[in-house]
């Protein structure tokens, strides 16, 4: 027991890969998402843009998306991976791809500016690195989604060719009471 409070015990707790020292981002993070894991009226939910596994992104192209969310929910994880275009679309460095994540109720973007997709790939550099063994990468602290609840997600390719990409949106959103 931590300040009076139970030990939380989830998927972050028996990760090895996390390191708790003070100063760690990942660590720090986490501590950000203490409300929500604490709380039990928030379910988990992910969204996957593009949702077809077969889409791609024509060169130097931008592909939009509009998630729609229940209102008071949190964004607080995001993976973006790059494939390979011909079958069995391996994994690749997700060099091409850029992302931008906008809150259509304030207009206020997730990120300053696009933002490259490699900074949240889930692929290892070599075994031994484990700069990506924590999935998703966390938010420094979850964004809550106002009404009416949408997010527009850009998806941008910058290279010459088609590129085959996925985002994948990790958010809580609060659970409806019934009512007797």
């Amino acid at each position: 027991m931590t300040n009076g409070l139970p030990s939380i015990i989830d998927g972050f707790t028996l990760n090895p890969a996390i390191r708790y020292r003070p100063g760690y981002y990942m660590a720090n993070s986490l501590g950000s998402l203490d409300v929500l894991r604490r709380a039990n009226t928030y379910r988990p939910k992910w969204y996957v843009a593009p949702p077809d596994e077969d889409s791609t992104i024509p060169a130097y192209q931008t592909i939009q998306y509009q998630f729609r969310l229940n209102p008071r929910s949190y964004v607080w994880g995001i993976i973006v991976n790059q494939f390979g275009v011909v079958a069995p679309f391996a994994q690749i460095d997700a060099d091409d791809v850029w992302v931008q994540i906008t809150d259509s109720c304030t207009g206020i973007a997730l990120f300053s500016d696009f933002v490259r997709g490699k900074a949240f790939q889930t692929l290892q550099a070599a075994p031994a690195d484990e700069r990506n063994a924590m999935l998703p990468h966390l938010l420094t602290q979850p964004r809550l989604v106002l009404e009416p609840g949408l997010l527009n997600v850009e998806l941008a390719n910058t290279s010459s060719g088609i590129i085959r990409a996925q985002l994948v949106l990790f958010t809580a959103e609060p659970c409806e009471v019934a009512s007797p």
